[in-house]
């Protein structure tokens, strides 16, 4: 894996960084199941194979970006040889001690290549100086690709909404205590 350094976003950063494809490819998504009884919901997940490929759009528009970052705590740039390849943006909730990862994208070119669990622990670094017990992430249940690196980083599945996204895909809540 290349170096990369990770650094503090700066203002000429979110130009490069909106023009990102937010967007995934997958073959495979977790589908909700849920069973109602007379005193029990049951709701289940699980994957699927899908019979061709789907583009899985971001949930929130990359032109929003500059908007979007002014709620969060900090965004953390990736970079390689100086030019940025992904960012990171997190909030904090204070009273819960916690991360919230809001935005996560790697530049294409650089995807499934390890880089987006360097930005993750980068923000579990910059979590723990600041006494953070946890952090959480959310995704839509259509994005195999992120379901599977925060599960191999040590996510838990903790919850769902399925009305948390604008696009109405269902969102994912995973979480990791910090050690």
């Amino acid at each position: 894996m290349a170096e990369v350094l990770i650094r503090p976003a700066v203002s000429p950063d979110y130009g490069l960084l909106s023009s990102f494809k937010s967007s995934v490819q997958t073959d495979v998504v977790w589908q909700m199941d849920h069973a109602f009884d007379q005193n029990q919901v049951s709701i289940t997940f699980h994957e699927i194979k899908l019979p061709r490929i789907i583009r899985v759009d971001y949930p929130h528009s990359s032109e929003g970006l500059l908007e979007r970052v002014k709620a969060l705590s900090i965004v953390l740039v990736g970079c390689i040889e100086g030019a940025p390849i992904g960012y990171i943006g997190i909030s904090t909730i204070q009273t819960e001690s916690m991360l919230w990862v809001k935005e996560l994208v790697i530049h294409e070119r650089w995807r499934r290549k390890g880089f987006g669990s360097v930005l993750i622990r980068a923000g579990f670094d910059w979590g723990m100086e600041r006494n953070i017990r946890r952090i959480m992430i959310d995704m839509s249940s259509k994005n195999f690709p992120a379901i599977n690196m925060v599960r191999k980083i040590g996510f838990e599945f903790c919850g769902y909404n399925d009305n948390f996204y604008f696009n109405n895909d269902i969102a994912l809540f995973f979480t990791k205590y910090f050690r």
